[in-house]
């Protein structure tokens, strides 16, 4: 759009505004007016004395545990793990042909085994088949085998360091599992480590792995039990290199 300026002098008007005769007289509003204009026009005007606090965003701490990773030294724990297996199965299947030869009666009934906090072999009734009366033989006979206690005793040990050895989220994945002296009865049958195994894998071909009866019965690790299991580890470290 164009604006054209010119530099001219324009004159006021000289006209003169002529006086009404008309009086001026002020007009009742109606109720409807009323209620209009008390509505466009605010009642009140708040002015705050202090200034409004500022908003913040609300901040939530979330702690993750992650866990330990796999010990350098797992190999050689690995290794005196399966040495120790090995000794115990030896021990196992010299008990098993003393038992079928004394009392053939229990040999052929099956039966498990493990070992407690205080050292002494517990029979287990895994199949259902043992009386009163076998389990308390069998208990008997169990803990007459001192080169089985002392076999099982040692296994214990190793599958302990074992656990403590390897990582929670890799490896072998048994590090998230707290195993114990006070907790090894409950977890391991030490018997079914050595059932034959089919070619058919079923409950009783998976417990004859370590592994799997850790996985399926053992407690699982908290971040307060793993401080606890590092420093008595680390502990036994510097007492054997001592």
């Amino acid at each position: 759009m164009a604006i054209s300026l010119n530099s001219a002098l324009i004159q006021p008007s000289a006209a003169q505004l002529s006086q009404s005769s008309q009086p001026l007289t002020a007009k009742t509003l109606s109720e409807e007016q009323q209620k209009t204009t008390v509505n466009i026009n605010p009642a009140a005007i708040y002015h705050p004395s202090d200034e409004a606090p500022a908003t913040s965003p609300t901040v939530e701490s979330i702690e993750t545990w992650i866990g330990r990773s796999r010990s350098p030294d797992f190999p050689q724990v690995a290794e005196r793990h399966q040495n120790a297996h090995q000794s115990l199965k030896s021990s196992f299947e010299e008990f098993q042909s003393a038992l079928a030869h004394a009392y053939p009666d229990l040999a052929d009934k099956k039966f498990g085994f493990t070992i407690q906090a205080d050292g002494s072999l517990k029979a287990l009734n895994t199949s259902g088949a043992l009386s009163s009366s076998d389990m308390n033989r069998l208990n008997n006979l169990l803990n007459a085998s001192s080169s089985l206690k002392s076999a099982a005793s040692s296994y214990r040990d190793a599958s302990i360091e074992l656990v403590a050895a390897d990582s929670v989220w890799g490896g072998s994945y048994m590090g998230g599992y707290n195993l114990n002296k006070e907790n090894f009865a409950n977890t391991i049958d030490l018997g079914a480590l050595f059932l034959k195994k089919g070619s058919t894998p079923n409950a009783e071909t998976l417990n004859g792995f370590f592994s799997s009866q850790l996985w399926s019965k053992g407690e699982r690790m908290t971040q307060e039990m793993e401080v606890q299991m590092l420093t008595e580890r680390n502990a036994k470290k510097i007492d054997e290199t001592v």
